[in-house]
């Protein structure tokens, strides 16, 4: 069988494929990355006798695959027993080969988006229910909103909305609303335990990295970057990074915002009647001010905006971008 995975959602597509490959009782699972050596269609029909059918995963290798010579065996791929998935975001439907795939009888093509808006939080609600726990409504906006429901991104085509690209990651919502549901212990999800546990986490992280930068520990900060990817967002690598990326410079115009109230000699209480924070969060953010230089805070900043419209405009790898923006921050 040959299944064609397209969306933005990774998380269901792995979940989808893992149903298929438990249902046809698969054995093996080879997955494959873009240009992983050996990747050529004929890897898929290698069928050992009397063996289990094999599941083979390729996520963004179409256009390696695309360029492989001769024609892509579409019949002899359906019909072998094996399960064999293509994840891919989308398909440039002009080419020849996605034109074939998407037009052969057989070919199992489904869509996979993220839920926008209220579907998110319905997304929540149901996650929460799949896992033995039950979120309210009211926890489930609180949790979409912290994760970024609102900051979606439209892309237009002569004032016609043709994608909607979303920021959050259903790999982090679903580690999420498991940390939840176990402080939780068995009651009902509320507001209040999205804003204590959530955001505390998340600009724990931000702020973690900052003062890192700050220190400017290269090793620190590169692990510290490591480590959120892979709490946020799973396999959904863009969306963790374009994540990071909007943290940082949240910290950093807090950074900024404080430095040039500080300098104009602002007495504390009047800091936190314009910024809403809490005292505890102030002298955090006075500590971490206090040891950057005002122009390494501009310069993260126009650094950090440079990221965020090469990740929406760019067909370079998203960990590549944030590598590099990093190199040029933590210089020696």
């Amino acid at each position: 069988m040959l299944y064609l995975l397209l969306g933005q959602d990774d998380f269901s597509k792995r979940e989808y494929l893992q149903t298929a490959h438990t249902a046809a009782k698969a054995g093996e699972i080879q997955v494959f990355l873009a240009e992983t050596e050996g990747l050529a269609w004929s890897v898929f029909l290698n069928q050992d006798l009397f063996s289990k059918p094999k599941t083979f995963v390729v996520s963004g290798g179409f256009k390696f695959l695309e360029k492989q010579p001769g024609e892509a065996p579409l019949e002899a791929l359906v019909k072998n027993p094996n399960l064999i998935f293509l994840l891919e975001e989308k398909l440039d439907k002009r080419g020849s080969l996605a034109k074939k795939l998407l037009g052969f009888q057989g070919v199992v093509t489904e869509q996979f988006d993220l839920p926008h808006l209220k579907k998110y939080e319905d997304w929540i609600q149901k996650r929460s229910k799949a896992l033995g726990g039950v979120f309210s409504v009211p926890a489930a906006e609180a949790l979409a909103k912290k994760l970024g429901r609102d900051d979606f991104e439209e892309v237009k085509v002569q004032g016609r909305v043709i994608e909607i690209r979303e920021v959050f990651s259903l790999w982090q919502t679903d580690s999420e609303i498991r940390k939840l549901l176990s402080l939780a212990s068995g009651r009902e999800v509320v507001p209040e335990d999205v804003e204590n546990l959530v955001h505390a986490e998340i600009e724990v992280d931000s702020i973690a990295i900052a003062n890192a930068i700050a220190d400017n520990d290269r090793v620190k900060a590169l692990a510290l970057v490591e480590s959120f990817l892979r709490e946020s967002a799973g396999a959904d690598q863009k969306a963790g990074v374009i994540q990071l990326s909007a943290l940082l410079s949240e910290q950093f115009r807090n950074i900024a915002i404080v430095q040039d109230l500080v300098s104009r000699r602002m007495p504390e209480a009047e800091i936190l009647e314009k910024t809403g924070w809490k005292p505890g969060r102030l002298f955090v953010m006075k500590k971490i001010a206090g040891r950057f230089p005002a122009l390494k805070v501009w310069q993260t900043l126009a650094k950090l905006e440079a990221l965020d419209t090469e990740l929406k405009t760019s067909s370079t790898p998203p960990r590549v971008l944030l590598d590099l923006i990093l190199s040029q921050l933590l210089l020696k």
